[in-house]
């Protein structure tokens, strides 16, 4: 199922309405917005895609991916973008917004991925079929809308190390980017791609604390599993996400949360290419690395939280699934209050 959310498509109205374009001239071109009381309710991209390329042959104008960013709020998309604004620094920041992306649309996927000293934000495309042209305006308008949150969350000067886009542009078009970016992007490369400095990004910000962020990961992560109820391993990473840091968690207490025995959950679970255990780790992980974004929450804390019986059991999970122990100063911590 592919879709963007309602409140990207009013992204897209309220900027067409910046270059005097309202939905009576849309309508004239035999453009038929639906109409839409949810802001949350689902778009079919091939509505989206109509009025891009409507957007892009009449409005002419080489930088509207950044006139579609600046129209995107932090209430924009409800929990999520209010969510991302509670990340302990902006490393965290990307790694919620490229897991997360799934809640604003998905035509578009986006990855980090680590080189050395930097993180590079790249964009993927579930959809095949979608006109070069839409594909590039997205990647923009995302590489923009995200850069401008990073620059809200208390660092206005920030800037990334390098972008690199794909299509070329007139000077004056580069002029605004440079201007919106701080810094001058390559043009007819080989890649889209956005990448900071591993240092900058770990600069620790100001944040709601560890309950306002474990309570928006809670919340974006059902809704990203109410996009497809149909979706057993979704929903059942969501529960286990929401219940585990209130009390232990069992196959049996989850079983029948979804009124099922626990031959039959496995075997549901088995069928869509995963297990039961998989899907405990899955969230573990996820919670863990929530956790570890706050010094203040020793390792045995983390431990208790996620159903260990010890920090070390914890430990040795958590080098299971990254290679690495949980970072210095949280097992600092751990060793002066042991």
């Amino acid at each position: 199922m592919k879709y963007t959310t309602y409140s990207g498509l009013q992204v897209i109205l309220r900027t067409l309405g910046h270059y005097g374009v309202d939905n009576a001239t849309l309508a004239k071109h035999g453009i038929q917005l639906p109409d839409v009381s949810d802001s949350g309710q689902h778009i079919s991209p091939g509505l989206i895609e109509q009025i891009l390329e409507y957007s892009i042959a009449e409005i002419g104008d080489e930088a509207l991916p950044l006139k579609i960013a600046e129209h995107i709020s932090p209430s924009t998309f409800g929990e999520f973008s209010i969510g991302l604004l509670t990340s302990h620094n902006l490393l965290h920041f990307l790694e919620r917004v490229a897991k997360y992306y799934p809640y604003i649309s998905t035509t578009q996927r986006l990855r980090t991925v680590r080189i050395r000293d930097q993180v590079f934000l790249l964009s993927l495309f579930a959809e095949k079929s979608m006109k070069p042209q839409i594909k590039q305006l997205w990647v923009e308008v995302a590489f923009a809308f995200i850069f401008r949150f990073m620059r809200l969350m208390g660092r206005p000067d920030f800037k990334p190390a390098s972008l690199d886009l794909e299509r070329s542009v007139p000077p004056e078009t580069a002029e605004s980017y440079e201007k919106f970016f701080g810094i001058q992007p390559t043009f007819g490369s080989v890649r889209n791609s956005i990448s900071f400095s591993l240092e900058a990004l770990e600069v620790p910000l100001a944040n709601g604390g560890l309950d306002i962020a474990e309570e928006y990961e809670r919340r974006i992560i059902s809704r990203i599993a109410e996009i497809d109820h149909t979706n057993l391993p979704r929903r059942v990473h969501a529960y286990i996400v929401a219940e585990l840091p209130k009390r232990p968690l069992s196959k049996e207490i989850v079983a029948s949360h979804f009124a099922m025995s626990v031959k039959t959950l496995q075997n549901k679970l088995v069928r869509s290419g995963t297990n039961y255990q998989k899907l405990l780790d899955h969230a573990r992980h996820d919670l863990a690395d929530i956790y570890l974004s706050f010094p203040e929450v020793t390792l045995a804390q983390i431990a208790d939280m996620l159903g260990y019986s010890d920090a070390s059991n914890f430990c040795r999970a958590y080098k299971r699934w990254t290679g690495s122990v949980p970072r210095a100063k949280s097992l600092a911590k751990s060793a002066e209050t042991a």
